[in-house]
């Protein structure tokens, strides 16, 4: 039984530190222009993906994507599906390699906030060690049908712009990577939010275990 309590102990105060919170957040600029992010599944070649420099300083588990965008009113309960791309980072665009179009498709909800929206993807599973990633939310969508929404640029940069690729070549500006100075822009980060469970270090834990053993020895005398 003592042991039983022991580890229980020790299961509570770990449970206390790894848990839910805002992993990185980069705000949207509601008064920037915004760019193209989005897979047109009736006009392939001009699907065009967005992923962002994200710097975890330790291990963790995402639980959610958010990306912002600029207001299409048709697409609130419509779209529903969107493709997440995560790579890991080594340079200040991602490689040639990283394929965006063959990213996870995951079922994402669309807010209208007034100003902007949010699209989200939930219920995530996603073990990430410390490091820098490139990681974006693009919806997946009809141009005919729904239109076109664009990914809002952020109020501040961290570390290199949020990369771009129009992997078809329809809009005739390459089909390598690039940042938004490909569209005109001024080569900037795009607004992104990522939450989920930090995973304790090594020395954490071994904290939490002199922790339990200090308390049961206590209990003892």
């Amino acid at each position: 039984m003592k042991k039983v309590l022991g580890f229980a102990a020790v299961a509570a105060a770990f449970a206390g530190v790894a848990q839910a919170d805002v992993l990185w957040h980069q705000a949207p600029n509601t008064g920037a222009a915004a760019y193209v992010d989005q897979e047109f599944s009736d006009f392939p070649t001009f699907s065009t993906y967005g992923v962002s420099d994200v710097t975890f300083g330790a291990a963790a588990t995402i639980t959610d994507v958010t990306v912002y965008f600029s207001v299409n009113a048709g697409w609130p309960g419509v779209i529903t599906q969107g493709r997440l791309n995560i790579f890991a980072k080594t340079g200040s665009l991602p490689g040639g390699g990283d394929d965006p179009g063959t990213g996870t498709v995951v079922n994402v909800v669309v807010t209208n906030m007034g100003t902007h929206m949010t699209i989200k993807a939930s219920g995530l599973n996603i073990g990430v060690g410390a490091g820098s990633y490139w990681i974006g939310l693009t919806p997946m969508t009809t141009f005919g049908t729904h239109g076109q929404a664009f990914n809002m640029q952020a109020t501040g940069n961290v570390g290199d712009p949020t990369a771009f690729r129009n992997p078809g070549g329809g809009f005739g500006l390459g089909t390598a990577w690039g940042t938004n100075v490909l569209f005109g822009g001024p080569g900037s980060d795009h607004a992104i939010t990522i939450e989920g469970t930090a995973i304790p270090a090594p020395g954490a834990l071994a904290l939490l275990g002199a922790a339990g053993l200090v308390a049961r020895r206590r209990r003892r005398a």
